[in-house]
């Protein structure tokens, strides 16, 4: 009732604005199952550890190949290129401003990764699943398009970005926050149980007629005695190699350092979009593959769509698990608030002045669908990688994981960024005739 009183713009925009917040508290429910069961004790660090890595080796690398390699043909390629370049290019930003406000705030490094990654592929893909659901996709779908072939269309779009987002996170954001250096060894409790030398000093054994034993020889030139000895031990507690020391071909030994160096930066998301690419581009496979008259069609391509499809409500409810078992601490009011202001409304509003001064006008392809995922992209809460990434260069996750508490318990603001980012996308629609 109260909405047909308003303006037929005002009414829109409410609706669409309900619509929206439908699917993002769909999405923290979701992440409220995951960490109310960890809660209560039915997953332990060590299993939520176990699904993560299951989701990201197994399961996203089948969902590309699943939604990406349908999309991914040379005349599509042509049409989606803004997509990788504008998340590339706004993670870059997102940590530009993230570095400003450590560097004039004083504030931990980890503000820079978390200004910087946002959660690329579960929260956004739960989140069109949503508002498919609440009629809010129809509007962004082609002539005759159906709304399931919109979804797949942007879930093939997002996961694009999201392999552009993942490299560029395991490039770059461990050398930054390693910098975060509050987690020393010595006070970490685990570090402590674990066997290490002594601090004493490394003391030559001296045995002839008049002294037997241990005893400090300090006549004789000691401190290099000390210094040969204590090289010597230098490497006794490494961990000793369960290989075999396999040497290259003497005509391979130059592309050893190049390949090792690619294979090191190679992950299962990209492996999976190599695949979902060549499947694509190549018509043999493409129709063998993807087509539902190929051969394989019905077995393995089959497999590999059951396998993807529970990768995204699986890892956003990993997510609110994972947040339950890190302990955490209170990551500053100021560190907190500035992230949360660079990931909602910053990052937000940089989006919807890109798009509001460049689409519909020839500088890349008219398409609703493309517009509103641009706007979508650089918005959001950060992703909960970087406590992955704070385990694995040692330091201290407790303030990591209180900030993503926080960030995604008010993730429903995304409600704003989607209404108003429709609103955008109407608006340059305008500009072209038929769209």
């Amino acid at each position: 009732m109260m909405l047909s009183t308003m303006s037929p713009g005002i009414g829109t925009l409410v609706q669409t604005f309900i619509g929206a917040l439908q699917g993002t508290i769909s999405v923290l429910i979701t992440l409220l199952a995951g960490y109310i069961m960890a809660r209560r004790g039915y997953l332990d660090h060590k299993t939520v550890q176990n699904i993560s890595k299951l989701c990201t080796t197994l399961f996203l690398p089948c969902l590309i190949v699943e939604e990406m390699g349908p999309q991914l043909t040379a005349s599509k390629l042509r049409d989606v290129w803004v997509i990788p370049l504008w998340g590339l290019f706004s993670t870059v930003l997102a940590h530009g401003i993230g570095w400003v406000g450590k560097r004039f705030m004083k504030l931990p490094y980890w503000t820079i990764a978390a200004c910087g990654r946002p959660n690329s592929n579960a929260l956004p893909l739960l989140l069109l699943q949503s508002l498919e659901h609440t009629g809010v996709l129809d509007t962004l779908s082609q002539s005759g398009e159906s709304t399931s072939e919109t979804l797949d269309r942007a879930k093939s779009l997002i996961l694009l970005n999201a392999i552009v987002q993942q490299t560029f996170t395991f490039q770059f954001t461990p050398s930054i926050m390693a910098r975060d250096d509050s987690n020393p060894k010595d006070q970490d409790p685990e570090s402590q149980n674990r066997l290490r030398p002594g601090p004493g000093r490394l003391i030559p054994i001296v045995q002839d007629q008049e002294r037997v034993g241990l005893l400090d020889d300090t006549d004789h030139d000691s401190d290099d005695s000390e210094r040969t000895t204590a090289e010597g031990y230098r490497h006794a507690l490494d961990d000793i190699a369960d290989q075999p020391n396999i040497r290259w071909p003497e005509r391979l030994r130059p592309l050893e350092k190049p390949l090792k160096k690619v294979w090191t930066g190679m992950s299962p998301p990209l492996i999976g979009a190599i695949l979902a690419l060549i499947i694509g581009i190549t018509p043999a496979l493409h129709r063998l593959i993807l087509s539902e008259d190929g051969a394989l069609y019905t077995s393995i391509t089959q497999a590999v769509v059951n396998l993807g499809e529970l990768f995204v409500v699986l890892q956003t409810f990993t997510v609110g698990a994972e947040l339950a078992i890190v302990p955490s601490t209170r990551p500053g009011m100021l560190a907190t608030s500035w992230v949360l202001f660079v990931r909602f409304l910053v990052m937000p509003a940089i989006a919807l002045l890109f798009v509001l001064a460049s689409a519909g006008r020839g500088l890349y392809v008219d398409d609703r669908l493309v517009w509103f995922l641009l706007i979508l992209i650089p918005a959001g809460p950060s992703a909960m990688l970087l406590v992955s990434v704070a385990e694995l260069v040692d330091i201290s996750q407790g303030a990591i994981a209180g900030y993503l508490t926080v960030a995604y318990m008010v993730s429903p603001l995304m409600a704003v960024v989607c209404s108003l980012g429709l609103e955008v996308v109407s608006i340059a629609a305008q500009r072209v005739s038929g769209l």
